[in-house]
């Protein structure tokens, strides 16, 4: 048996599955509730205990927000935890007697849509998670972290410019001055503000996107987390900032798709990492 863990801001998810990557079940509860990284081990260890049955769970892969150290296990400084170098591989390893890994939860993220979502049949896909922050896998290579105006805002990782300065869900509450599900409420009504403020974010991210393409050359964009849930306001000027670039040909233009697992990615790709490294 297999499992997968989602370590995020706001909730944590844990997956069990079969050998084979087929998920048996999934249980969450709010990060909140977990303090401290010793409690977040404990609650995680008791849930796969529980579920697993006469079965013993052979691999785990918790998917967590960088910066982490992959060789010693390590979550180094997340922006959105306030927990700082600690060893979750060997706490969980001790906790559960698994193998364990530790892996980039927009890497995973990215590998659970490559795998069972909206990337399955490419060979080249580049997943962009847009939420309160901004993070993405190009599949087995590690976090985006694009600067896109050297003297821009500062972001929260201290880096002047990148990306998530511009687009993420913190910078566009600021720049709204409420919170951004009131931001993208507004634009969906038609306040024109509002809606300045979503197609500005929107061509910020098509400009990432071209960027990308002239690097990596993908079959596919696919963009997650929270802000995707509004494809209808982001998607048409994301299209039209790619297809603006005259060095990106139709021939080799990638397509835009919106994330089809939600919340799961995470966990699933978790499963699917845990599997390939059984």
């Amino acid at each position: 048996m297999l499992a997968g863990i989602d370590l995020g801001g706001t909730q944590v998810r844990v997956a069990l599955a079969r050998s084979d990557g087929q998920l048996i079940t999934s249980i969450k509860t709010k990060t909140r509730l977990l303090p401290t990284p010793q409690a977040m081990v404990d609650w995680a260890a008791a849930e796969i205990d529980k579920h697993r049955g006469r079965e013993k769970v052979r691999g785990i892969t918790i998917a967590a927000p960088g910066p982490i150290d992959l060789k010693r296990g390590v979550l180094v400084n997340p922006p959105n935890l306030p927990w700082q170098n600690v060893p979750l591989v060997a706490m969980m390893s001790q906790a559960t007697g698994a193998r364990v890994h530790l892996a980039n939860d927009a890497d995973m993220a990215g590998l659970g849509e490559f795998h069972h979502g909206a990337g399955r049949g490419t060979r080249n896909m580049v997943y962009i998670t847009w939420s309160t922050g901004v993070g993405g896998g190009l599949i087995f290579d590690g976090k985006l972290h694009m600067i896109i105006d050297p003297n821009g805002p500062l972001d929260n990782c201290g880096q002047r410019g990148c990306l998530e300065a511009f687009v993420g869900g913190r910078a566009l509450e600021r720049e709204f001055g409420r919170p951004a599900v009131e931001l993208f409420a507004g634009a969906a009504r038609g306040e024109r503000n509002a809606r300045m403020i979503v197609e500005r974010a929107a061509r910020h991210m098509g400009t990432a996107l071209i960027s990308l393409t002239n690097i990596v050359d993908p079959e596919m964009f696919v963009i997650g987390g929270g802000v995707s849930r509004s494809w209808a306001l982001i998607q048409p000027t994301m299209l039209e900032t790619l297809r603006s670039s005259p060095f990106i040909k139709p021939a080799r233009r990638p397509s835009l798709r919106r994330a089809r697992l939600g919340d799961r990615a995470g966990q699933v790709g978790a499963v699917e990492w845990a599997r390939i490294n059984q």
